[in-house]
């Protein structure tokens, strides 16, 4: 299960890279920081997030992003650390001023190590979000919780992320 989340981020960095055809937009790149709650492992911790996305109309793009949180606040020898990829459809809901909303949803993975006993395993996200349009790049704030599929039970995965779109 592991390999998941490697092969989901190669594949966003190729697709993040690749050269844009007449038909296809630039991508953006976007980076920031998040804190992250789960009950998969009882933790809380601030991380980073990277993303890229590809408009596919005005409104709807496609993101794929990976974020590393460090559950630190237990001190250095009991740390954990989670890494989440994710892929996701994004749709802009319409507005008339600088600020938009919207709507993301799609699937990924957590995957806890370090000092934990957590096992890793596939999310399903659904997330609302707030885009300010600067004048060549953009800001954003979004709160996008997951449902964490076990092998037994369901758990939560509850990010709060803040960042720069390029």
């Amino acid at each position: 299960m592991r390999t998941l989340p490697v092969v989901v981020l190669v594949l966003g960095l190729l697709l993040g890279f690749s050269a844009p055809t007449h038909a296809q937009p630039e991508p953006r790149f976007g980076a920031g920081v998040q804190l992250m709650g789960t009950t998969v492992d009882d933790n809380f911790g601030p991380g980073v997030r990277l993303r890229s996305s590809v408009p596919l109309t005005q409104d709807v793009s496609f993101g794929l992003g990976a974020g590393f949180t460090g559950y630190i606040f237990e001190g250095r020898d009991d740390a954990s650390y989670g890494f989440d990829p994710q892929a996701s459809l994004i749709v802009t809901l319409p507005g008339r001023n600088r600020q938009r909303l919207y709507v993301m949803g799609g699937a990924g993975a957590y995957v806890p190590f370090g000092n934990t006993a957590a096992e890793s395993g596939p999310t399903i996200h659904l997330g609302l979000g707030k885009v300010w349009l600067l004048n060549e790049s953009s800001f954003f704030f979004e709160f996008d919780p997951a449902l964490f599929i076990g092998k037994e039970q369901t758990q939560a995965v509850m990010p709060i992320r803040l960042g720069v779109i390029f």
